[in-house]
């Protein structure tokens, strides 16, 4: 007989739905919600609808706390999806720890989210770590890139990403000859360029999300340095449609590293663009893959825990065999999904496959 109490399945959202990264935040939540309806719509979990709680976290940490806090405590959600930036899911890790209540992030990035042997913490994404592997390979090896310059968000995520690329680049003989970091939501970034002019570097290799990079890039060229280094978007900030408005023809070449974009051309990627783009009117990106997968995954768990014991749900995802738009993913040691890389650039306006699948083990 099914644990499973008659009555919807109560599931909390923290993402940044106002402040400088709404947009990727609110991508993140189309995906979310793309999953929740495909489930409902086919009868739920065992006869029992979805009902999704989502709270705006702005991306500041105190923020994204009381409202964990508050889905925990008040709506006592089964689990929680959360949350964007690093810093945030960060300092929610310890409420999940606390309540016992098993948490997914389908962004963070930075490495140390799974290395604190808290085993209420889900990463449903690659890591900066894992990214750094497959990507230094390609850009060293084949593209001979080996003087890198960062310019990379003031942040957990910001500065776990040069740290990651950092030790992966010694491995391979590259080094960093220039690093630069800001703080979200800046404008002028025209001090930092100029001294970008002078560092010898072979490659830019940023770090940070959508609008902020499209500002870096466009002042790059403002500077006269396009055509003078190669352009690289590692993590994929840059790449989905709205960056490509924001950037125009400057966004042409920028390369990067990304487990999903929608010219993938295998069938269930295939099924889940037609199906994003129907329902939004523009291709899905990495955010919206990763909401979507996390909110199937965190399914498929109740499903198989036959309950929504937040702890015997928390056991069966931790042993889940998922696959998806991205590809076969399940997750290893200290709740790390395990995933391969694309290598990605942009072409004429959209965003193509170069290389990949690379390993990132």
């Amino acid at each position: 007989m099914a644990e499973i109490p008659k009555g919807p399945i109560k599931i909390g959202v923290v993402m940044p739905t106002t402040g400088p990264i709404a947009y990727d935040g609110r991508l993140t939540l189309n995906g979310i919600e793309m999953a929740v309806n495909e489930v409902n719509k086919s009868g739920g979990i065992k006869g029992n609808k979805i009902e999704l709680f989502v709270e705006d976290s702005a991306n500041v940490p105190a923020t994204a706390v009381a409202a964990m806090e508050k889905l925990v405590g008040m709506q006592k959600v089964t689990f929680v999806i959360g949350d964007f930036g690093s810093s945030c899911t960060l300092a929610m890790m310890d409420v999940a720890q606390r309540s016992q209540t098993p948490l997914i992030t389908p962004i963070s990035l930075a490495p140390k989210i799974t290395e604190m042997n808290n085993k209420w913490m889900f990463r449903g994404c690659d890591n900066s770590a894992m990214i750094a592997k497959a990507f230094t390979k390609w850009a060293v090896n084949d593209k001979k890139v080996r003087n890198w310059a960062y310019i990379a968000i003031n942040t957990d995520y910001g500065r776990g990403s040069v740290e990651a690329f950092n030790e992966e680049l010694r491995k391979l003989g590259g080094k960093a000859v220039f690093t630069e970091y800001f703080n979200q939501g800046e404008t002028d970034y025209y001090p930092i360029v100029t001294k970008l002019k002078a560092s010898g570097a072979d490659a830019l290799c940023l770090f940070g999300e959508t609008v902020d990079l499209s500002r870096v890039v466009a002042q790059f060229y403002e500077m006269g340095l396009g055509g003078k280094m190669l352009i690289m978007d590692p993590t994929s900030g840059t790449f989905n449609e709205k960056f490509i408005e924001l950037a125009k023809k400057n966004a042409d070449g920028i390369v990067g590293a990304s487990r999903f974009v929608a010219s993938i051309p295998t069938p269930a990627a295939k099924k889940f663009t037609a199906d994003y783009k129907n329902l939004y009117k523009i291709n899905p990106e990495k955010y919206a893959q990763a909401g979507y997968d996390c909110m199937k995954m965190i399914a498929m768990a109740i499903n198989n825990a036959d309950s929504t014991d937040r702890s015997k749900v928390r056991a069966a995802l931790a042993t889940i065999n998922y696959s998806g738009p991205q590809g076969k993913a399940s997750f290893v040691s200290k709740n790390q999904l395990q995933i391969d890389e694309y290598i990605v650039a942009v072409k004429n306006g959209g965003i193509v496959v170069i290389a990949g699948p690379i390993s990132s083990k």
